[in-house]
């Protein structure tokens, strides 16, 4: 799988210091952006650029309560922008339709087989992710590659707009590397739940 790339560019964190990178700089700041952008999309568990996925889920029974429909499938990766095919035990389907980042199969046998002996397992092909990315997450890391350059030993805290701002930082002192602060996981919080995704028919 390819490395995914960095949420923001060397060129994008030259211009928010107003300032000119040496060839040296250039790639300090390209290293501390990929790290910066790697503990982002950990923090929200989303590849956040636009990307296409083939993946393997296994389908669950709908809840009555909540779908009307035979399984559940759940694709991790949102906003879910386009789903090509999907396939139940290796055969392509036709009769399910997307609901956020769910995809809804219209009916299922579950007490008769295989689905009796084992939960079908169903392959998505699916687009998903911005494009570009939204200008807030490029913002965080931005603001957390720059805090690495400006101060690579870590404050241990600081007082924001009247809020105090913690970095985690070892005992012995030594730098951790790219963190987040809280102000910055405020920001990125609402793309952990979020609902508005294209809706696509199955064909």
């Amino acid at each position: 799988m390819a490395a995914l790339p960095a949420l923001a560019t060397v060129a994008d964190l030259a211009a928010a210091l107003g300032r000119t990178f040496t060839p040296a700089q250039e790639a300090q700041a390209q290293a501390l952006l990929e790290q910066a952008s790697s503990v982002v999309r950990a923090y929200l568990r989303l590849d956040i650029t636009r990307a296409t996925t083939t993946d393997t889920f296994t389908m669950r029974r709908a809840d009555p309560a909540l779908h009307l429909c035979g399984g559940v499938i759940t694709l991790p990766q949102r906003p879910v922008v386009d789903i090509a095919s999907v396939l139940i035990d290796g055969v392509a389907r036709h009769d399910w339709w997307q609901e956020g980042n769910e995809v809804l199969v219209r009916s299922w046998a579950w007490e008769q087989p295989p689905a009796a002996h084992r939960p079908p397992q169903v392959t998505v092909s699916y687009t998903h992710g911005w494009d570009p990315v939204p200008d807030d997450i490029r913002a965080v890391v931005l603001q957390a590659a720059n805090r690495a350059l400006v101060n690579p030993s870590q404050l241990r805290a600081e007082t924001v707009g009247g809020e105090s701002v913690t970095y985690l930082v070892p005992n012995g002192g030594e730098a951790l590397g790219v963190l987040l602060g809280e102000l910055e996981k405020r920001a990125l919080r609402r793309y952990k739940i979020l609902s508005g995704t294209v809706r696509v028919r199955g064909r």
